[in-house]
């Protein structure tokens, strides 16, 4: 019985390792899995705000905010970019312009 739950699985996170929707085949990923009515969740760091506007739908997409400040972000997460409080921002105007579940 475990085991054949173990091989028909019904949800699945996209977010354990690394930044999943730089993956260039996000989109497909998610809607095989959406096609065998597996529900989808996944964690974006806010880097990429224009990926988030063309990600397909997912069940549940959350958004890492590490810090509550630009000066704390860049002390906590050591962000690769420059602008990253700024990438953050447009993230979370990003999310709130998708329809579906959202959080931070």
């Amino acid at each position: 019985e475990r085991l054949q739950e173990a091989l028909s699985p019904q949800h699945c996170a996209l977010s354990l390792v690394g930044e999943p929707i730089m993956y260039p085949h996000i989109n497909q990923l998610t809607a095989m899995l959406h096609e065998r009515r597996i529900s989808t969740f996944l964690v974006t760091n806010g880097q990429h705000p224009e990926l988030i506007r063309t990600l397909s739908p997912v069940t549940q997409l959350y958004l890492s905010v590490d810090a509550p400040s630009e000066d704390a972000l860049v002390k906590i997460d050591r962000p690769l970019f420059k602008d990253a409080w700024g990438r953050l921002l447009d993230s979370v105007d990003a999310l709130r312009e998708r329809r579906g579940r959202t959080g931070f």
